[in-house]
C-alpha cells in the first residue's frame, strides 16, 4: 500500500509538549505520542559547578498527513519555540506503512512529486537521523563520539531490551538490561565520519554491545542556523 503519511519528530523542552500537540492537532496532525528523554547540544551547559546537568526533553512522534505536513511543522515550530538556542527541532521521515488510522488507509504517495522539496525554506542540506541504541550509560560516549565528528547533540531515550546475547534470569524471571537510545541529527555529509566515530567509541560489533542504524530525513525545521557552521 502506498501511503501519503509522515512521522513528525519533535524534540521540545519539557513542559511545552502538551501545547505544541494542541497546535500540531489544529493543524490537521491525527495524534501524538511523547516520550521523555534528555537532550546535549551545543547550546547547552553539560555541567554546572563541575556537576553533570539535565536538560529535560519531550520527544513527540506526531502522525501527520503529507498534506497538512507544512501546517503541522509551522504550527509545532510556533508552539515550541524551535530555532531558539536550547529549545529543540523537528524533522520527519516518510512512513511506508501505517495502522490504526483507517482515514488515512487510502492516501497515495507523492513521494515523487516532493522529491528535492522542502516544507519550509531553509536552505539547510540533506539530513539523515542516527538511531544508536546501547547499554545504560553509553549514551554519554555516542553523543562525544558524534560531536567528535562534527554533530551538534543528541537526544537520549531510556529503554529496555533483550537479544540474545543479553538474556539473563535470576530466580527463573528474566532480566531484560536497561538500554538508552539516542537519535542524533546530522548533515547527510557528515555521516559516514560520524558513524565511525560512534562504532569505535562503544564497539558496536562486539556481541551485546548496540547496534545503529540511519533513517533518511526528508524534511528539517526548528534548527538554529548559527549552530550548523
Amino acid at each position: 500500500m502506498n501511503l501519503n503519511h509522515r512521522l513528525m519528530i519533535a524534540i521540545v523542552k519539557r513542559g511545552h509538549s502538551r501545547t505544541v500537540i494542541q497546535e500540531a492537532q489544529k493543524a490537521g496532525a491525527d495524534g501524538a505520542t511523547i516520550l521523555y528523554g534528555e537532550g546535549v547540544g551545543r547550546n547547552e551547559k553539560p555541567t554546572f559547578l563541575g556537576l553533570p546537568m539535565t536538560h529535560e526533553k519531550d520527544v513527540i512522534f506526531i502522525a501527520v498527513d503529507g498534506h497538512f505536513e507544512t501546517a503541522v511543522a509551522e504550527a509545532v515550530t510556533r508552539a515550541g519555540k524551535l530555532g531558539k538556542p536550547g529549545y529543540g527541532l523537528g524533522f520527519t521521515v516518510h512512513l511506508s506503512k501505517l495502522l490504526g488510522v483507517p482515514h488515512l488507509k487510502e492516501r497515495p504517495d507523492d513521494r515523487r512529486r516532493r522529491k528535492g522539496e522542502q516544507i519550509m525554506a531553509q536552505g539547510l542540506s540533506n539530513f539523515q537521523l542516527i538511531v544508536t541504541i546501547v547499554n545504560s550509560g553509553d549514551s554519554e560516549k555516542v553523543i562525544a563520539a558524534a560531536a567528535k565528528a562534527g554533530a551538534e547533540g543528541g537526544t537520549i531515550i531510556s529503554g529496555r531490551g533483550t537479544g540474545v546475547n543479553e538474556r539473563q534470569k535470576f530466580m527463573n524471571f528474566t532480566i531484560d538490561p536497561q538500554k538508552d537510545v539516542v537519535l542524533t541529527l546530522i548533515p547527510e555529509s557528515y555521516t559516514d565520519a560520524v558513524i565511525e566515530s560512534i562504532e569505535n567509541a562503544v564497539d558496536l560489533n562486539a556481541p551485546g554491545r548496540g547496534i545503529a542504524f540511519l533513517i533518511d530525513v526528508e524534511n528539517v525545521f526548528g534548527v538554529n542556523h548559527s549552530s550548523l557552521g
